[in-house]
């Protein structure tokens, strides 16, 4: 998750019509249709987790799973390898990070409502303390000082904040840097606060905690050209600073103030607290395998524990008091709830499932698949999972293998699927066992390229068209092609301008695309119209383009109609295109969502559906509307959508939140 679970524009209704004023709600549709089918992916998701010793001895792990709407913190007994108490988060659907402060106190740092919390786990309590900032939805990076202070960062305003908890109030750092949005890693040391930030560039700070004052810290050559630090761990004086694009871990001696020879490349997040055996910290190297690194030598060591980590989500050491572990093992849990043990006195190591109940998953995409089946895409922890309409069916694939999907498309017997993070689009053949790495497995990875999200897929002459959003801080989308005869793929950057392309369909042998001036987040973009372009996959040629509202800044969908138009969706208005005039030829009003007060609007899930008959559905500030093309009236047919889909059956599949429903028009 996977990075970032984004503002779904789709569930932030509005009720203003784009000509001023306020606009009456459409009048409700019948809803008799509308059918509960379930809820296809639930996940065992961990960003972060700390450790703790309880007042009787018993170590655990605090960590708070990636849910849908709500979610819960989670207390687990390291030696039974079990959650042993759960308590529900109300304001929350998820935690970047958790820190123990002196006295036992817990805090949660969460979103997407950017609320910090406390938990004493003697009395059972949690407290919300509340938001540093309305304008703050994600909160990252806790660090505590001795006194208790808590220390943490706020996404998009890249803000730092200070909790004190004997006073019970926040004290604002303010934005660290001009060119960030976040602030993703805090740590304090010395009675400084050191953070790490970026969007645009990595930066690396050191905060005054008493009189604000921020005094940069360049990182070295070549680092400084990165965008992000994603990570700041303290390991005895030395903060390993782990970067998102290079995944470079940084070592910088704060007692010296210095920047010494980096850690290299690592898969995980942080590293372990020093041996108390050989003075050695631990992590996850990007080969997958268990390294260490002397403290004293500077030498590094595969250990030879495991072969297949990818990802660490924090370290400990802890005495699990087994006759083949003896002392403190070093223990690892990883984004899916696996707790990985090694014990290096007698080499030993194993992989265990903890025992959590998953969360659901919000459905952030909905496709058909080759057969016919319903297949649901999950946000921020991803999974990928199935809806057999014939048989009424649900079946998920394995956890922790398919990341977030933006979009999906099937073509003949394939089932193509564009997933976040690193623009990677994979092939996937249902009627085939599931195999992960082969079926599905990639055919292209666009990062290399700077891009991020495949949110438009589309196929025409033998070709899979990708529209894609750049990655963070950087403008420029692009059309990229993938040719399966050759396996070639081909990326056209800067096709959509500085924006993004963020939906596509084909007619015959040509692409029809639309595009946001909203590129990757943490950058602002410059003015520009929403355009839809017809594309030439073949030739890699951008036919002709047209801006059918000047002023509005993105189209957000495009569908075909059954007569060869197009049906497009933009602030306030649903509009048809006739492509072979490039003339708007019909346009209906519908509600007008805020494109004032947010940091981006690409396509987020799918929101158009048009009925073999000309009817059209579309999903604006979460309401389903069902618009009669030859009278123009709209109707509501219910609301809390994110996503619909035109079944083979006929029927219509909308997700809320993480339930699919089934809608018979």
């Amino acid at each position: 998750m996977p990075r970032l679970v984004r503002r779904v524009l789709t569930l932030a209704a509005a009720a203003v019509l784009m000509a001023g004023g306020a606009a009456a709600p459409a009048p409700a549709a019948s809803t008799a249709g509308l059918t509960e089918v379930g809820t296809p992916i639930t996940n065992v998701a961990i960003d972060k987790v700390t450790y703790a010793t309880l007042p009787d001895g018993t170590p655990v792990i605090y960590t708070v799973l990636l849910g849908s709407g709500t979610t819960s913190l989670h207390v687990i007994d390291v030696r039974e390898r079990r959650s042993i108490r759960s308590v529900r988060l109300p304001g929350a659907i998820g935690s970047r990070d958790l820190a123990v402060a002196p006295d036992g106190t817990l805090y949660i740092a969460t979103f997407q409502q950017g609320r910090l919390y406390s938990y004493d786990y003697a009395t059972d309590t949690l407290t919300d303390l509340g938001r540093p900032s309305d304008a703050v939805t994600y909160l990252y990076g806790l660090g505590i000082a001795p006194d208790g202070t808590v220390f943490f960062g706020g996404y998009p305003t890249g803000q730092l904040f200070a909790y004190d908890p004997d006073t019970g109030t926040f004290r604002d750092y303010g934005n660290l840097a001009p060119d960030s949005q976040y602030v993703r890693g805090v740590a304090v040391w010395g009675g400084d606060v050191y953070a790490g930030l970026g969007t645009q560039r990595a930066r690396f700070v050191r905060v005054d905690p008493d009189s604000g004052a921020v005094t940069p810290i360049p990182l070295p050559a070549p680092y400084d050209a990165e965008h992000e630090v994603n990570q700041v761990t303290v390991r005895s004086d030395v903060a390993y600073v782990h970067l998102t694009a290079s995944r470079t871990m940084l070592r910088y001696d704060l007692r010296e103030q210095r920047w010494l020879t980096p850690l290299g490349p690592a898969g995980g997040l942080d590293v372990s607290p020093v041996s108390p055996m050989r003075k050695e910290v631990y992590y996850v190297g990007t080969n997958g395998r268990l390294n260490a690194f002397s403290t004293l030598t500077g030498r590094h060591r595969e250990t030879g524990a495991f072969p297949s980590m990818f990802t660490s989500r924090g370290f400990a050491w802890i005495d699990l008091q087994e006759d083949d572990y003896p002392g403190e093992s070093l223990v690892m849990t990883d984004y899916i709830g696996r707790l990985w043990v090694h014990n290096p006195r007698t080499g030993r190591s194993r992989v265990d499932q903890l025992t959590i109940t998953g969360e659901p998953v919000h459905i952030r995409s909905l496709g058909v698949g080759p057969d016919g089946r319903i297949w649901a895409g999950g946000l921020g922890s991803g999974g990928l999972s199935s809806y057999d309409p014939a048989t009424g069916a649900i079946a998920q694939v394995p956890r922790g293998t398919v990341g977030q999907t933006d979009e999906m498309l099937a073509v003949g017997s394939d089932l193509y699927l564009g997933t976040y993070p690193a623009g990677t689009v994979l092939r996937y053949r249902p009627s085939e066992p599931f195999v992960w790495g082969s079926n599905p497995g990639p055919v292209a990875n666009l990062s290399g390229q700077g891009q991020d999200r495949p949110m438009a897929l589309a196929s025409a002459a033998g070709r899979l068209v990708i529209g894609t959003v750049p990655n963070y801080g950087q403008l420029s989308g692009a059309i990229s092609v993938y040719d399966p005869a050759t396996g070639s793929v081909s990326v056209d950057r800067g096709v959509a301008g500085t924006g993004s392309v963020v939906s596509a369909v084909a007619i015959g042998d040509v692409v029809y695309a639309s595009t946001s001036k909203w590129a990757g987040l943490g950058i602002v973009p410059p003015a520009d119209d929403g355009r839809v372009f017809a594309y030439d996959p073949v030739t890699r040629t951008k036919l002709w383009e047209v801006t059918p509202y000047p002023g509005l800044p993105a189209v957000t969908e495009l569908a075909v109609s059954p007569s060869g138009t197009l049906w497009g969706l933009t602030q306030g208005r649903l509009f048809e295109l006739d492509p072979s005039t490039r003339q708007v030829v019909r346009e209906i009003p519908v509600p007008a969502e805020d494109w004032t007060n947010v940091d981006h609007v690409w396509s987020e899930g799918q929101r158009l559906a048009v009925l073999p008959d000309g009817t059209v559905y579309a999903v604006v500030g979460g309401q389903l509307l069902r618009a009669d093309v030859s009278s123009g009236a709209v109707t509501t047919v219910t609301s809390g959508v994110s996503a619909v889909v035109l079944g083979g059956d006929g029927a219509l599949y909308l997700s809320k939140g993480a339930v699919l429903h089934r809608l018979v028009p």
